[in-house]
């Protein structure tokens, strides 16, 4: 895919992935990533109290404007971001947030990360939330760092000081035993691009993967435990095409094949989420279950949903991957008329670190 893409006329790259007019935010860049994170409750809707919680805006920016540099091929701009992570790596930035996971030893989560959702309503402190957001947050630049800047002035000491760095995260990452979705599905992605950086065997990992993705894609077109996630329903289903989506191309690009039927149920989630975007009732039937979340009889079909897509970055690649793969599905057709060059996953993306999103609209839009 990515080589389809480098083919393209540049002029053509720049107007599909909305880069006509918008430059790198450098100043949210350099308010700099924090040391820590502190402070979340397990269902995160206090982050505006939360120490560090602006480090996903500053994470979004650095990915927007890793691939605007890719787009444009900026070099100015491209060794402005290298030394940006490399000041970020050598003061050791969000290396204080509490570590909740490790991969060592018979016990992945300690003692006093146990607990989430004590509180039904998620209003507990949750540790394990800082704990996730910091790893990913960091994972997403080491993706976006093996992506653009792996061959970049490949004798430069940075590289050392940036890569020591991610090492160090790489202890922070929770084993992929039993599948589920979230947590970078599971932690699947995260130990499967550890397992391809260290140039060890991966295949099996994928194929589990797969058999888990498979088996918590419902018959009914549903994710297991997201789209019964009460008033977040639908945007807990969103979440899970977003993962699911990824386990494909990852299949992909590995060369496994797609366990029978995935593909199917798959198209059937997208088509569900299309009807709840279209009316929210159509997901009250799951939503009811209130996994997790919050459901209010009295407002059955209330959804806590930004239906402006432009404004969706997390997880949202999928509204692109779609139109690449299946161009003349209805979905596609409606996420074509709904996304706009203004969309912020063309630009970024909260977990793959640079804007994924922007590579596959180029293309299905050549």
């Amino acid at each position: 895919v990515y080589e389809q893409f480098n083919k393209l006329p540049k002029d053509h790259k720049i107007k599909m992935c909305g880069f006509n007019d918008d430059f790198p935010n450098w100043s949210l860049i350099d308010k700099d990533l924090p040391f820590k994170i502190k402070g979340y409750n397990s269902r995160m809707d206090n982050w505006r109290e939360v120490e560090g919680s602006y480090s996903r805006d500053v994470a979004y920016d650095y990915s927007t404007a890793i691939t605007y540099a890719m787009v444009t091929k900026d070099e100015k701009t491209k060794e402005r971001l290298f030394d940006k992570l490399y000041q970020w790596a050598k003061s050791k930035r969000l290396t204080e947030t509490k570590q909740c996971y490790t991969n060592k030893g018979d016990q992945f989560i300690s003692d006093d990360c146990e607990g989430e959702w004590s509180d039904p309503d998620g209003q507990d402190l949750a540790p394990i939330k800082d704990s996730t957001v910091a790893v990913e947050i960091v994972l997403g630049l080491n993706y976006s760092y093996n992506m653009f800047f792996a061959d970049y002035k490949v004798d430069d000491p940075r590289h050392d000081t940036i890569k020591d760095w991610f090492g160090f995260f790489y202890k922070r990452v929770m084993p992929a035993r039993k599948f589920y979705w979230g947590n970078s599905i599971g932690w699947y992605m995260p130990n499967i691009f550890i397992k391809h950086q260290l140039k060890k065997k991966y295949t099996k990992s994928i194929k589990k993967l797969l058999k888990g993705a498979n088996k918590w894609t419902l018959n009914d077109g549903s994710f297991k435990d997201r789209t019964t996630r009460g008033n977040r329903a639908l945007w807990y289903h969103h979440n899970g095409l977003g993962e699911a989506f990824m386990v494909m191309e990852m299949a992909y690009a590995a060369n496994v094949n797609l366990p029978k039927n995935f593909e199917k149920k798959l198209l059937l989630a997208v088509d569900l989420f299309h009807k709840a975007y279209l009316d929210h009732s159509y997901i009250t039937k799951w939503a009811r279950k209130g996994h997790n979340s919050q459901f209010d009889e009295n407002n059955p079909d209330d959804q806590k949903f930004n239906t402006n897509l432009d404004s969706i970055d997390f997880d949202a690649w999928w509204f692109h991957v779609m139109q690449y793969r299946y161009p003349d599905h209805p979905t596609s057709k409606l996420l074509k008329k709904e996304l706009t060059n203004k969309a912020r996953s063309l630009k970024a993306d909260g977990i793959v670190g640079f804007g994924i999103g922007c590579i596959y609209n180029a293309i299905a839009n050549n």
